[in-house]
């Protein structure tokens, strides 16, 4: 039985409920299920194995959906004769009027999938209460950057980017000069090698961790959500993303007011004003930090999970595209022309489709079937970039500027 990351992920929850490390509620939170869907789980995986967990109508289409000659006609009337109605109303009306029967919720997610906004937004004020931290360190990672003038105008304005553990606010981060995919990369990369993965991470819908781009017709097909960059790599590594509606995430929050505090004071002492200098502050400064405001989890033992390889993160953070081959065995990746050396393990792959990772040091590599076929240097990328008239977002945000 062949099994994702994310089913993984699902059997690693599952048995952390069975043998008492986390609560029945926390899981439904990490793999966004209800209690009831847990413990029907926790019954399947009882009685049936392993497989009890992997969905029975996996790669089956649905009976019930809406063909897209159907959807492509509701979508073409709200936008003529039946515009400016309420879903409800619509609902009832392309049943009555058109002998089209669909759901109130399938209709609504087929609105604003399209970009039709609701007739009216009702938002009524919400009771909030406290929340209790998480049990385990390791099963809940709050993520964000702060933006504020820590070296006190003495240098360029820097981004501070971190992550707190929710059971003990244990904090890492990192001084960076912008909010990248790069800088969160680098973040995990730090979490994988000292402590290892987490269950899950919980941040803003900052477009690193959030598109809004529409699904392709393949996505369409195969029932798959678009991903960003980071969003893609931790789906890769079984580790959930949950995202606030609310830019306020408590206490990654706090932290930042804390941090704004007592870190900015000790940056000044310092005497800091450059972000190689303001890093080595942090050196020191977070251990000495963890060491004072760590709390003890309810339950001691660690929910980080082992970390792959040291080769294995190089193939996973990084940006990563699929392209189809050219007749002359070139590809187009962020607007540069690659060319794909011949090679004795293959005779043409014109029209074949390559996986092009562009890694932490700002070289690419092409892959074709797991192998290797082309490997370009830092330095032959940064040729490359020169002879063309602008530079390609993401290689001007990494090649560019963090190593050139």
């Amino acid at each position: 039985m062949l099994l994702t990351m994310k089913d993984k992920n699902k059997i690693e929850v599952i048995v952390a409920v069975m043998d008492g490390k986390i609560e029945v509620r926390d899981a439904g939170k990490i793999l966004s299920r209800s209690c009831r869907q847990i413990y029907r789980m926790l019954a399947r995986i009882r009685k049936e194995g392993i497989s009890g967990l992997i969905h029975k109508n996996r790669g089956r289409k649905s009976l019930r959906r809406i063909n897209d000659k159907t959807g492509d006609k509701i979508i073409s009337l709200v936008r003529g004769k039946y515009g400016g109605i309420n879903d409800t109303h619509l609902k009832e009306i392309l049943e009555r009027e058109e002998d089209i029967k669909i759901g109130r919720e399938t209709l609504r997610k087929m609105l604003r999938k399209a970009g039709i906004a609701a007739k009216r937004k009702r938002r009524h004020p919400k009771y909030r209460k406290r929340r209790e931290r998480k049990e385990s360190f390791g099963m809940f990672l709050q993520v964000d950057a702060s933006y504020h003038d820590w070296l006190d105008g003495r240098g360029s304005l820097l981004v501070l980017v971190g992550a707190i553990d929710d059971a003990t606010g244990y904090t890492w981060a990192r001084f960076v000069p912008a909010e990248t995919t790069w800088a969160y990369m680098n973040l995990m990369r730090e979490i994988f090698l000292t402590h290892g993965m987490p269950l899950s991470l919980y941040s803003d819908r900052h477009s690193i961790f959030h598109t809004l781009r529409e699904p392709t017709i393949i996505e369409q097909l195969k029932n798959i959500q678009p991903l960003t960059q980071f969003g893609r790599a931790m789906e890769e590594l079984g580790i959930n993303i949950l995202k606030a509606w609310s830019p306020h995430k408590g206490r990654v929050e706090r932290l930042w007011g804390t941090l704004q505090d007592r870190l900015v004071v000790e940056l000044r002492l310092a005497g800091a004003k450059n972000e190689k200098e303001a890093n080595q502050v942090l050196d020191w400064f977070l251990p000495e930090h963890n060491k004072r405001f760590t709390l003890i989890p309810k339950l001691k033992e660690s929910l980080f999970r082992k970390a792959p390889s040291l080769s294995q993160p190089d193939q996973i953070l990084c940006l990563k595209e699929t392209r189809i081959v050219n007749n002359d065995h070139t590809i187009s990746f962020e607007g540069l022309i690659l060319q794909i050396p011949s090679s004795n393990k293959f005779h043409s792959i014109a029209k074949q489709k390559v996986t092009v990772l562009q890694k932490q040091d700002g070289s690419i590599e092409i892959t074709y079937k797991q192998k290797t076929i082309a490997r370009f240097s830092t330095e032959a990328i940064t040729r490359l970039v020169g002879k063309i008239n602008h530079y390609p977002t993401h290689l001007k945000t990494h090649a560019a500027q963090a190593y050139l």
